[in-house]
């Protein structure tokens, strides 16, 4: 982690925010994961104005939208006590890739685009359409709300899907992920399942 952090840096954290969930539901990623993760970067010079909290959930990407889940998963309140940025540019960037087998072009929502260090903050979570929500599955989050259902409908096969996931993560390219399973959901995931207590969290 020292290795990879440089004060100066603008760094975009990218959790799981899925929807209007909280914490304890185990729907999105724990506030309190990446709050450790931003006191880790201010320890290493990160000032806090750079660190930027970031994700594009299904549906509207706007602040209207974001804000109530910003609110409710306790993204907010981390920001706040924390010094941190919640991300308000709700534009795109076209990021092209090379050695893509199935996507060579993707837009990327600028924080995550423009970034000098993205970490992804997944929340394990079993998934009725690729079976697993992880590291991943996260990064389907750095695609603008409106725009996914494009993707569902040109890769309607579940390894189809997958493989243009991974290249999405390429174009994305997170120097850290870190999986919050500390409270996992099982079941009928990504939203309606149970949750799991695992007690562990990956990096």
């Amino acid at each position: 982690f020292g290795e990879l952090v440089r004060p100066g840096m603008k760094v975009t954290l990218k959790p799981n925010l899925l929807m209007k969930r909280r914490p304890e539901e185990a729907t999105t990623t724990h506030p309190a994961i990446v709050r450790a993760v931003i006191r880790q970067l201010k320890s290493r010079g990160i000032a806090p104005q750079d660190i930027t909290i970031a994700d594009s959930p299904g549906g509207l990407y706007n602040h209207a939208a974001l804000s109530g889940i910003y609110q409710a998963t306790g993204m907010q309140a981390a920001a706040e006590e924390e010094g941190v940025c919640l991300n308000d540019d709700f534009t795109s960037v076209q990021v092209e890739i090379t050695g893509a087998l199935k996507s060579f072009v993707f837009p990327v929502i600028r924080p995550a685009a423009e970034a000098d260090l993205v970490i992804n903050i997944c929340k394990l979570k079993t998934h009725c359409m690729t079976g697993l929500s992880g590291g991943v599955k996260n990064l389907f989050g750095c695609i603008p709300g409106l725009t996914k259902p494009d993707y569902h409908w040109r890769y309607p096969k579940k390894e189809d899907f997958g493989q243009m996931l991974v290249d999405l993560c390429q174009a994305v390219s997170p120097a850290i992920t870190i999986c919050d399973a500390v409270e996992a959901m099982e079941g009928d995931g990504p939203s309606s399942g149970q949750k799991r207590e695992v007690g562990v969290l990956f990096a």
